[in-house]
């Protein structure tokens, strides 16, 4: 058995995606408590989705294999970040922040990493609020992608996916020039739309 075969067949093992799926789903309820106690406090809508994934095997390979990581599981395990995937998408751009305040708070999670995709987009004018948590599942701490957005990054995120990465046309430049454009413009729009429901909310009435 080469050495590709055996590291995708030890990721698919029950035992190795249980915990990470473990992973995840304790996020997500953590998230789902601050939702309800935040719109609670707020008197509206705090986090519009909230969602995970367990990376596939052949994508965490691929990865390893472009960093130039030796092919096993343990090195997986301490090199990505992302192989346990949670994404919370909120309504407003201050929103994003407070939620990464609340989530670095608790006391059994340990922040590894941040990335502020947001106020310093990527090159290809992607937005988002990383937090790369290790969260307790039994004994072990797993290292879990936390993303926090809002609703307009994640549309544009979406969309630029699907069309940038999907594809493989030659000739794509273009197009990414005009989702660097987009981007630019759902900066200002979060920008705007925070100003108004602060503007709403100065004068008493409920944002959402």
């Amino acid at each position: 058995m080469n050495q590709e075969l055996a590291f995708i067949q030890g990721m698919e093992q029950k035992e190795f995606q249980h915990t990470y799926e473990e992973a995840c789903k304790l996020v997500v309820e953590r998230l789902k408590k601050i939702n309800e106690e935040i719109s609670l406090q707020k008197d509206r809508k705090y986090i519009k989705d909230i969602s995970f994934r367990v990376k596939e095997p052949n994508s965490c390979l691929s990865k390893m294999q472009k960093k130039g990581y030796k092919i096993s599981l343990e090195i997986a395990k301490e090199k990505l970040n992302d192989i346990a995937g949670v994404r919370a998408v909120c309504y407003f751009l201050d929103d994003v922040y407070q939620l990464a305040e609340i989530l670095a708070g608790y006391s059994d999670f340990e922040v590894v990493k941040r990335k502020d995709y947001v106020k310093k987009p990527k090159a290809s004018g992607y937005q988002s609020l990383h937090l790369i948590l290790k969260v307790p599942v039994g004994t072990e701490l797993v290292k879990v992608e936390v993303q926090l957005r809002t609703r307009a990054m994640d549309f544009w995120a979406d969309i630029e996916h699907h069309f940038i990465y999907k594809t493989k046309e030659v000739g794509m430049e273009v197009f990414e020039k005009e989702f660097l454009k987009c981007s630019k413009s759902i900066q200002k729009i979060d920008r705007q739309m925070l100003k108004i429901r602060r503007k709403l909310e100065a004068a008493g009435i409920r944002a959402c």
